[in-house]
């Protein structure tokens, strides 16, 4: 213990004694530690840490796909989540569920809650028990049923102060009083962002019929069961519903059997972990620039090791000492880091929004630390190892031959020159990476989506289902605000919708009336959207053929329909789309196709377009509304206040909530891509600086090792353009084998980066080609300094001074 206090204090005496070192040093350790722990803590919340239910590898979702229109993973009917119940043999339980919002009146300002409607398998399902109270009953879940509600802890904590006496107390939900009957547990919420459970209860016209689909299907597996095994059960499953029910048959559909993680964190687990092993990346070429560091340090305190060596300082203790001070470095570069990943997690949440799964998991835990710490020693330990070796095998009777003329050791060179290669090599597969992350973005941006966001400012609505139980009061209401919103100032158009762009999927079966050889078969389901007569044209979307929807009208109006051009190629390819009748299920309502637009991108940027359709409000007046308001100028975000003004002169029980640009829901939607052009951007960006500060240290360092050998040279007749293109050829090979190398590496991360690009091929030449150009002048820039001062050394200086 006394020898590692020596030690500590001599490592910082000496530390201190060279202050430019040391804050260099700790600087870079700092970007490459803080880096790593920001992004691990990301991993370890999403991807690492499990959710808290009992097992929830045994968790997995059942969904719908479709072949004949492209759909997959969608939603599933009532009958079919009754045949998944019964007819599986891999399955303990299976449960269903829907979202809504739903309005809290009664205790002041109106309050929109996220609300799970699910049936009474499904927190059993979860594994999760009340710790106050219990669950909903099967009779609770059924029509007429006593109205409970569960509440999850957060909304126990913020609106009851968590009252231990809570169960028995009633909400007013939708004008409707709910029995609070249970509480769950801290940190127990599926889905996310889930304020309160209450039952489901089918509506009569949805028991019997299959293709309306909007419930999600959860169910856990027996003990045993695997996940292969559970998606062949499945597909019996299917076989046996095609044999009964023709209207599955040659449509391409199947049943589709995903576990719950892949579910919730599926679409960014690859992205997570290739930024892990990025900024691993810039550890590692921050780790060789220290490295190189301290060989320089090293070089430059051979006679001190000598003498120490000579005076009786065994190998094994000088290489102890040396480590004592890569590891003070390491520890000083942690600290700092852990303050950089401190503020670079929040930064990481705030960018993501709400397109990062289990954001509630993400911080900056005792796991997080531990690792921080843990790679602070372990780089300490990697980036010092080496120089320390290096340093203890000082020879004194050369070192005293070699006085103050300094000569390097060819192993010594070796080992420098070789770190400054691996540094260009990393440094040109991230760039690699972040430019095609870039154009990846570039494309997505670039996509037409349909409508035009800018300029657009969107929120919903929750309409209390006791107060606009009728149909007519509910068009009343969308009419008044319609017309209210539309006199503003500074508005331009106004509409509503049942669901906005982006926000989801809502789907139905179809029947055409035009089609008496297939009178009455059910054909594959479209995406429904209802839409007041501003909305396309609020959303900018560009009409092709006919009109769009004209006045909102009365209830038992005739419906109209209009549908995107994607519908009207599957099912009227000839062209005949217009004047066409076709009713959803389960309204059996005739609507008639008065007009065609261009497709848009409700699913995603990414996604391809689907049939869609857009009815006439009075087909199904809803009572979850998203509105769309386009202004006349400037930003939409600053008519909020007049619009909530004007809604509550509506009806002051009705909050306006989600209110958002439309360009900010577009940005979220690709907020994935985003993040990952911008921190490969980020990343790619220090491992350069860091590549160019280790291509110039080691020239520069070469150069004043070798002012004795120029000197000599240019006394002898060698010209000042002969030094400088000596030296900018020594940087230039570095860069040279540095890209060689990267280029192959660069073609194994091309490979994992095909499924993660958009519109851009994973071996993208311009790509590379610019990459391997941007490289070579950086190098070029970083050796011009150092070769200019060799060329300018004066011989007679010199050699005098030697």
């Amino acid at each position: 213990m006394e020898t590692l206090v020596q030690d500590l204090r001599y490592a910082l005496r000496t530390l201190g004694k060279s202050p430019g070192f040391t804050l260099v040093a700790v600087l870079a350790l700092a970007l490459g530690i803080g880096a790593n722990s920001a992004v691990f803590s990301v991993v370890n919340g999403v991807l690492l840490t499990p959710p808290p239910l009992a097992e929830p590898e045994r968790l997995v979702t059942v969904s719908n796909d479709i072949q004949a229109v492209g759909l997959e993973g969608i939603s599933i009917s009532t009958p079919e989540y009754q045949d998944f119940r019964t007819l599986p043999r891999v399955f303990s339980s299976v449960a269903a569920y829907n979202w809504r919002d739903m309005t809290l009146t009664g205790g002041g300002a109106a309050q929109r809650f996220a609300v799970v409607q699910g049936t009474a398998t499904l927190l059993p399902t979860l594994g999760v028990t009340p710790m106050l109270g219990r669950n909903f009953t099967e009779a609770e879940a059924s029509l007429g049923g006593e109205k409970v509600v569960v509440l999850t802890h957060k909304v126990w904590r913020a609106h009851f102060a968590e009252d231990p006496d809570v169960l028995g107390k009633t909400m007013q939900l939708d004008g409707k009083p709910y029995t609070v009957v249970g509480v769950l547990p801290r940190g127990v919420v599926h889905p996310e962002r889930a304020d309160l459970y209450v039952p489901f209860v089918p509506l009569p016209e949805h028991v019997s019929e299959r293709t309306t689909r909007y419930l999600f299907c959860l169910a856990r597996m027996k003990p045993g069961v695997t996940l292969e095994q559970a998606r062949a059960d499945m597909a019996r499953v299917a076989l046996d519903m095609q044999a009964v029910e023709s209207r599955y048959q040659g449509i391409g559909w199947s049943i589709r059997v995903t576990s719950l993680e892949d579910k919730l964190v599926g679409d960014v687990r690859g992205t997570l972990w290739l930024l892990l092993g990025a900024v691993g990346c810039v550890l590692l070429v921050a780790c060789s620039s220290v490295a190189n560091l301290l060989l320089a340090r090293a070089a430059a305190r051979e006679r001190e090791v000598s003498i120490r060596a000579a005076l009786g300082a065994s190998r094994g203790r000088l290489v102890a000492q040396f480590l004592t001070e890569s590891l003070v470095l390491s520890l000083a570069g942690g600290a700092l880091g852990l303050l950089l990943a401190m503020w670079g997690t929040d930064a990481l949440l705030a960018f993501m929004g709400d397109g990062l799964p289990r954001m509630a998991h993400v911080k900056l835990d005792v796991t997080s630390v531990c690792f921080t710490m843990g790679v602070s020693v372990l780089t300490g330990l990697v980036f010092g190892l080496v120089p320390a070796l290096q340093a203890s095998r000082a020879d004194l009777n050369a070192t005293m031959r070699e006085g103050s003329r300094g000569s390097e050791s060819g192993r010594s060179g070796r080992l420098r020159s070789g770190l400054v290669v691996a540094q260009v090599a990393f440094a040109l597969v991230l760039l690699v990476g972040a430019g095609l992350f870039v154009k990846s973005l570039l494309a997505l941006r670039g996509v037409d989506a349909g409508f035009k966001p800018e300029g657009v400012l969107t929120g919903r609505l929750a309409l209390p289902e006791a107060r606009f139980a009728e149909p007519a009061r509910k068009l009343a209401f969308q009419r008044e605000l319609l017309e209210r919103l539309e006199a503003l100032p500074g508005v331009e158009s106004v509409g509503l919708t049942n669901m906005l762009p982006l926000g989801g999927i809502s789907t139905s079966g179809l029947e055409f009336e035009s089609r008496p050889e297939v009178q009455g078969e059910l054909l594959p389901a479209v995406d429904f959207r209802l839409a007041s007569p501003g909305y396309l044209s609020t959303l900018g979307v560009k009409l092709l053929q006919g009109r769009l929807h004209q006045g909102i009208g009365e209830v038992g109006a005739v419906p109209e329909v209009v549908i995107n051009k994607r519908f009207a190629d599957v099912y009227w390819p000839q062209g005949n789309a217009l004047g066409q009748r076709l009713s959803i299920e389960p309204r059996k309502q005739w609507a008639t196709v008065v007009g065609i637009v261009d497709d848009l991108r409700e699913w995603g940027l990414s996604s391809p377009a689907r049939p869609a359709a857009y009815w006439s409000l009075p087909t199904s007046p809803a009572s979850y509304l998203g509105l769309v308001v386009r202004v006349k100028a400037g930003e939409p975000e600053a008519l909020r206040a007049s619009i909530e003004a004007e809604l509550r002169a509506v009806d002051a029980d009705v909050p306006l909530f989600g209110v958002a640009p439309l360009a900010r829901l577009v940005d979220e939607s690709i907020s994935s891509s985003s993040l990952s052009a911008l921190l490969m951007g980020l990343f790619a960006g220090t491992a350069l600086l860091l590549a160019a500060l280790g291509i110039a240290g080691v020239v520069g360092y070469s150069v004043a090792r070798r002012t004795r050998e120029m000197g000599i040279r240019m006394a002898l007749g060698a010209a000042s353009s002969d030094v400088l293109v000596m030296v900018l050829r020594q940087g230039l090979k570095l860069a040279g084998l540095g890209v060689g190398v990267g280029l192959v590496m660069s073609l194994g991360l091309a490979h994992l980066l095909g499924s993660m690009l958009y519109g851009v091929t994973a071996y993208d030449p311009w790509t590379f080609t610019a990459v391997a150009a941007l490289l070579g002048g950086v190098t070029l820039l970083a050796t011009w300094l150092p070769a200019r001062r060799a060329s300018r050394v004066d011989p007679i200086v010199s050699l005098r001074s030697e």
